[in-house]
């Protein structure tokens, strides 16, 4: 009876240490790398988009958009910075004026305004197409 109740034992100390093996495996790919795209919005603003991906073919993670001109006015709380929206009925890419807290953001879209192109590649995102000037993306959708 002691022996079934220490292979019991063991069965389960062995369960936990494939389920915290699996765990520390997981969690230790998450490196990213950061990709870097100039821009401009059609305010005249010089951008710099910095996507983040734990690798080149994955979707984005993160990102991060700094612009030559002052954002948003912000509470004392939070600070002005910008963020990437896709507009739900244009599928346009457009650079909103926002205020960050942490890793939350907050704009109006109103006062987004849309990424200016001449090229695909003027459009930060991979699947992102040049249409009419203007960066928009497929379904609404880019990586």
């Amino acid at each position: 009876m002691l022996s079934s109740a220490l292979a019991r034992r063991a069965a389960s100390l062995g369960a936990a240490l494939v389920v915290a093996c699996a765990l520390a495996a997981c969690s230790s790919g998450g490196q990213t790398k950061s990709e870097r795209h100039d821009f401009s919005d059609d305010t005249g603003r010089s951008c710099q988009a910095t996507l983040e991906r734990t690798s080149p073919t994955a979707p984005v993670v993160g990102e991060s958009v700094s612009c030559d001109s002052a954002g948003k006015q912000c509470s004392h709380d939070a600070s002005p910075c910008f963020q990437l929206n896709i507009d739900a009925t244009s599928f346009q890419i457009r650079n909103c004026p926002a205020c960050c807290e942490g890793s939350a953001s907050s704009f109006v879209l109103a006062d987004c305004n849309a990424l200016v192109c001449t090229t695909d590649s003027d459009c930060v995102f991979g699947q992102a197409k040049c249409e009419a000037g203007s960066c928009t993306c497929p379904q609404g959708f880019c990586d």
